[in-house]
């Protein structure tokens, strides 16, 4: 009983917080960011890429800026709560790619508000589009009764090189989180744009994500970084080290291989990666996990400590 109980609280206080809209309190905002209006925050990391936060919405979006000489690029289209397009539009009178680093609620809230969108070229979106218009199928955190008609403007090809003029993105799939997660990797000015991939807080794999793709997308994103790039996550803090890389995986295959116990959190188990970040998963990722990962041969143990995870 106390279980169920613990479990009800839990769900009445995440979906109070999520009714409310977001926090109006206690904001601290990061030197040199501005409020733009009573939602909005403005932070220039450079003359072409510029963060637009909100820090009120419960969970303090980031959305991103990124210009180069002839096109812009605007990654995540923010919560939805305000407009964001009149906010891009001051920035900046360049033509305009919108791209979304998934397609769950929060990263597409203003998506009407512009032409089309530029959309990962991964069967899971082209299963989900017709005549031209995507459906996204991965809204579960608010909104959930209404699925946004998006036209695709293109198609991203997996490690495709975006030329904005003098400024290069590769797209890089870093499925994990969700199926569809891409996250855009300026090299030339060590800039790592990782939506939901990687943020100071809770980072999930659950409904929707999978255990061993995080794994999987941790080691590709080591390989295409040098190690000192800033990574610009989509929630909270906007600035991280690379190296918080080498964390997650760490702890990856800390929780995979079952060598570290988490605790209960609402219906899943939340795990520690380090002071600033933790995991939430479910005991059946992480068993399709190990799976996978002893599969794939991709660990010197024998079992992989297969019968140390509880079923």
């Amino acid at each position: 009983m106390e279980s169920a109980v613990y479990k009800l609280k839990r769900i009445v206080r995440m979906l109070r917080l999520i009714a409310s809209g977001g926090v109006v309190a206690n904001i601290e905002l990061n030197p040199g960011a501005e409020w733009i209006d009573d939602w909005f925050v403005l932070e220039k990391i450079n003359d072409q890429t510029f963060i637009i936060s909100e820090p009120r919405y419960y969970l303090k979006n980031n959305s991103y800026l990124i210009l180069g000489d002839s096109q812009a690029i605007l990654f995540d289209v923010g919560s939805g709560k305000r407009n964001i397009a009149p906010v891009v539009r001051s920035l900046t009178c360049l033509p305009l790619t919108v791209i979304i680093s998934h397609s769950h609620s929060d990263h597409l809230g203003s998506i009407d508000e512009f032409e089309g969108c530029a959309i990962a070229d991964l069967p899971i979106n082209r299963k989900h589009t017709r005549d031209g218009i995507f459906t996204p199928s991965f809204i579960i955190y608010s909104n959930i009764c209404r699925r946004p008609r998006i036209r695709v403007q293109r198609w991203l090809k997996i490690n495709e090189l975006l030329d904005l003029g003098n400024r290069y993105l590769r797209v890089i799939h870093v499925p994990g989180h969700s199926a569809d997660s891409i996250a855009l990797l300026d090299q030339t000015n060590g800039m790592l744009f990782g939506g939901d991939f990687l943020y100071h807080g809770n980072l999930i794999a659950t409904v929707g994500g999978d255990l061993f793709d995080y794994l999987t997308s941790v080691r590709s994103l080591l390989e295409w970084t040098e190690g000192n790039e800033l990574i610009f996550p989509a929630h909270y803090a906007t600035r991280l080290p690379a190296d918080l890389l080498l964390d997650v995986e760490a702890a990856l295959v800390k929780i995979i291989e079952g060598r570290v116990e988490g605790r209960r959190y609402v219906f899943s188990r939340k795990y520690s990666v380090n002071e600033q970040v933790g995991l939430i998963t479910s005991k059946r990722l992480i068993r399709s996990a190990a799976r996978k990962l002893y599969q794939a041969g991709t660990e010197p143990e024998e079992e992989l400590a297969l019968d140390k995870i509880q079923h």
